[in-house]
């Protein structure tokens, strides 16, 4: 069985550069992505390791929620592609969901995926506080508190933000509960004597 994370090496700068797999899925980041990250390195010269840290742990929770989506797409037996990475978005990219169903379930595997680590981090902030060390403070505020704010607005039920397909999860579940009992109302059937 194949490492679940596995980095590139050597790693060739190109418009999408590779920079590893994760459960067998190539990771692209887009060129822009390292231009951002060297202005901000630049102008905070002053304090490196937050920044560093703190882009590092923006870039991972734009991966945390297209993994979330790959993990989705692939427990619904779809095939994915590959994942890349903007400065301000992630596109996952998966085989064409035969069911609108599974298309919302997909939807909203990103959202689980960034709450299955937000949540603990926000409880932990809660409980102890934040830490004496900026760098710290930064993943813990970005991975945390700030998650919770991005995963809510990419819930919002406009395109191409992901609550656009994620909220017709409710219409589906609806349909599949009356068809649930249509079918079990049809197989009781009458008897007569």
């Amino acid at each position: 069985m194949p490492p679940t994370i596995q980095f590139a090496n050597p790693v060739k700068f190109e418009k999408l550069t590779r920079i590893g797999r994760v459960r067998s899925v190539d990771v692209y980041v887009h060129w822009t992505v390292f231009l951002v990250a060297a202005v901000m390195i630049y102008a905070a010269i002053q304090r490196p390791w937050s920044t560093l840290t703190g882009g590092a742990s923006w870039l991972t929770l734009i991966l945390l929620h297209e993994c979330g989506h790959m993990i989705a797409a692939q427990k619904k037996g779809y095939s994915v592609s590959a994942i890349d990475l903007y400065p301000i978005h992630g596109r996952c990219h998966f085989d064409a969901p035969w069911s609108r169903f599974d298309h919302c379930v997909i939807a909203w595997g990103g959202v689980i995926a960034q709450a299955a680590i937000a949540v603990p981090l926000v409880l932990w902030v809660a409980v102890f506080g934040y830490s004496r060390f900026e760098p710290i403070n930064a993943v813990l505020a970005i991975l945390g508190g700030y998650s919770l704010v991005v995963a809510a607005f990419n819930l919002l039920p406009v395109s191409p933000l992901d609550g656009a397909i994620a909220w017709r999860i409710i219409p589906e579940l609806v349909n599949r509960a009356k068809q649930r009992k249509r079918k079990k109302n049809s197989s009781s059937g009458w008897r007569s004597y």
